[in-house]
C-alpha cells in the first residue's frame, strides 16, 4: 500500500541581500563543517554544529558554533523555495548572526552557501577579504535591507504650494534627495540622469551626481527648486549597530495643467 504525502510550499521571494551588508551585520562569517545534525523529538527543528576551517571577520574566533533551525518541507508540510538545508558532512559558507541570544541557521534569504554546490564568486571573495576594513558610514544608501525607512520631515504640501503657475510640457518627473547622516539635504538632482561612482570592493555608493546627457527642462528646473526647500528628513541608521548613513529617497513631483496644483508621491 502506498502511502501519499504533500507539502505546501511557497514561491521564493527575497530581497537581495548585499554580501558587505550580510557581513557587517553579522556576528560571525566563516567556512566551516557540517559535523553533527540532530532533531528535536517532534522533528520540527534540528540542532547542527560546524567544525570552522576559516574566520573571515576579526573577533573572537570559535573553533565549533551550533545552530538552531527549522526542519524542511517533508517534517512539518510547509516549505520554500528560497530555503536551503545543510546536511553532515557538507562545507559552506557562512554568515551568522543571533536572535534572541542564540544562533538560528540564515537558511533563507542569505548569502550562505553550500561550497560543495556553489562557489564563492570572485566579487563575494574580494569582499570576504576586505570586509574588516568596511566603514559602512562612508557609503551612500537606497533601498538595501538592515536599514530603518525614512520619511520627509520638512512638510513637502506645504512648499508644493507655493509652487509657479506655468503651462508646462512636461509635467511629471522623478527627482533623487540626496540627504546626509544627519538627515540634512545635500541635493536634488534628477532620476533619469543619475550617475552612481561606486566603490570597487564593496560594489556600493560613494557619489552621486547629473549626468546633464539631456537639457533640464522648465519643469524639471522649476520642481528641483522646490524640493531643494525640503531641508529636513528621518536620520537613517542601521539597525543593529545605530549608525547613521547618508541615503538617498526618490520623490515623483507632479503638476496639473487643469487646477494649477504640484503633487508628489514618495
Amino acid at each position: 500500500m502506498a502511502i501519499l504525502t504533500s507539502t505546501l510550499t511557497f514561491a521564493c521571494s527575497c530581497n537581495e541581500i548585499k554580501p558587505i551588508i550580510e557581513f557587517y551585520s553579522s556576528e560571525y562569517v566563516f567556512e566551516g563543517k557540517v559535523i553533527s545534525k540532530v532533531y528535536a523529538k517532534d522533528s520540527l527543528t534540528y540542532k547542527i554544529t560546524f567544525d570552522i576551517s576559516k574566520h573571515y571577520k576579526n573577533g573572537d574566533l570559535p573553533k565549533k558554533i551550533e545552530f538552531e533551525a527549522f526542519s524542511k518541507g517533508k517534517y512539518i508540510g510547509i516549505g520554500s523555495n528560497c530555503e536551503y538545508y545543510p546536511e553532515k558532512g557538507e562545507i559552506w559558507l557562512v554568515y551568522a548572526s543571533r536572535y534572541k541570544g542564540k544562533f538560528h541557521f540564515p537558511n533563507v534569504c542569505s548569502n550562505s552557501k553550500n561550497l560543495d554546490y556553489k562557489r564563492i564568486r570572485a566579487s563575494e571573495q574580494k569582499i570576504l577579504d576586505n570586509g574588516n576594513s568596511f566603514k559602512i558610514e562612508n557609503y551612500i544608501f537606497e533601498y538595501e535591507n538592515a536599514f530603518n525607512y525614512c520619511e520627509n520631515i520638512t512638510d513637502i504640501s506645504s512648499i508644493l504650494e507655493k509652487g509657479k503657475i506655468k503651462e508646462y510640457k512636461t509635467q511629471t518627473t522623478l527627482l533623487n534627495v540626496s540627504i546626509d547622516s544627519n538627515g540634512n539635504l545635500k541635493s536634488v538632482t534628477r532620476q533619469r540622469e543619475l550617475i552612481r561612482k561606486k566603490d570597487s570592493i564593496f560594489n556600493l555608493t560613494i557619489e552621486i551626481g547629473d549626468a546633464n546627457r539631456k537639457p533640464i527642462t522648465e519643469f524639471e528646473k522649476d520642481a528641483i527648486e522646490l524640493i531643494s526647500q525640503v531641508k529636513k528628513w528621518e536620520i537613517k541608521k542601521h539597525k543593529q549597530t545605530g549608525i547613521n548613513v547618508p541615503y538617498i529617497r526618490h520623490i515623483w513631483v507632479y503638476y496639473d495643467l487643469k487646477t494649477n496644483k504640484w503633487s508628489y508621491n514618495l
